[in-house]
């Protein structure tokens, strides 16, 4: 992995819809272009308000790279290969001075933002990004060649190697809670067993186990991560609070 690589997180969220070989890269026109960035300043806006990179950082980052870009020579050396190589694909649209106006379009982005979110029509792949321990759970337990489906084992043991998996490292405070969480959210957002299924099932093209009821299998989830960290660490502890009042 380049050395600089994280350091672009923000950015390289931001140009997702441009990534992919299917795609000319970054349009020269700006309509097509601020259309295309509007699903990734959401889910960066999304991010944002749970405590991550927000979409001012993510246009810092896309002036660092447009500057870079400029200098050339060992500045523009330290930009991580795939970001160097989309600006190229992108001919005219991955020049440093389309860059900064990316990044003075997305300064400006919320600006008005109750009413931009009220009208807009996520796509499944802003959707995807609220639920990355869920999905990788998903995949790797109970996808195709999932490790859960490789055992042989019931739903609630293959949710039970998950388990066992961070519970030998010692990390399930850690781990376990956001993925209930996800659990939590994909019940509230999507509701009802048909709209689950087309989106996790169809759109994500992951597993359910052995259950039809994608209701009832994150609950199933939810409620195994939840009995361990009960049965197995209780309450969490914590410091740097407020004293208790003495007796």
């Amino acid at each position: 992995m380049h050395k600089d690589h994280l350091r672009f997180a923000a950015a390289r969220g931001l140009l997702a819809p441009f990534f992919p070989r299917t795609t000319p890269g970054v349009p020269v026109d700006r309509a097509a272009r601020e259309a295309a960035l509007e699903a990734p300043l959401r889910f960066l806006w999304d991010r944002s308000e749970r405590g991550g990179l927000t979409v001012y950082e993510a246009a810092a980052e896309m002036r660092a790279i447009a500057n870079a870009l400029a200098a050339g020579g060992e500045a523009a050396a330290r930009i991580p290969d795939d970001l160097r190589e989309l600006a190229a694909r992108s001919g005219a649209g991955g020049e440093p001075a389309m860059f900064l106006d990316i990044a003075a379009y997305v300064d400006g982005w919320q600006a008005g933002m109750n009413p931009k979110l009220a009208a807009a029509v996520p796509t499944a792949w802003e959707l995807a990004q609220r639920f990355p321990l869920l999905s990788g759970m998903l995949d790797l337990y109970f996808g195709q060649d999932g490790i859960a489906l490789e055992e042989e084992v019931s739903d609630v043991d293959g949710i039970g190697l998950y388990v066992t998996y961070w519970h030998e490292r010692g990390t399930c405070p850690w781990r376990l809670p956001p993925v209930v969480a996800e659990c939590a959210e994909a019940l509230a957002l999507f509701q009802d067993d048909d709209t689950l299924r087309r989106f996790f099932a169809r759109d994500l093209g992951l597993g359910s186990g052995s259950h039809r009821s994608w209701s009832a299998w994150l609950t199933l989830i939810s409620d195994t991560l939840t009995t361990h960290l009960r049965r197995e660490h209780g309450p969490v502890t914590w410091t740097g609070g407020r004293e208790e009042p003495p007796c």
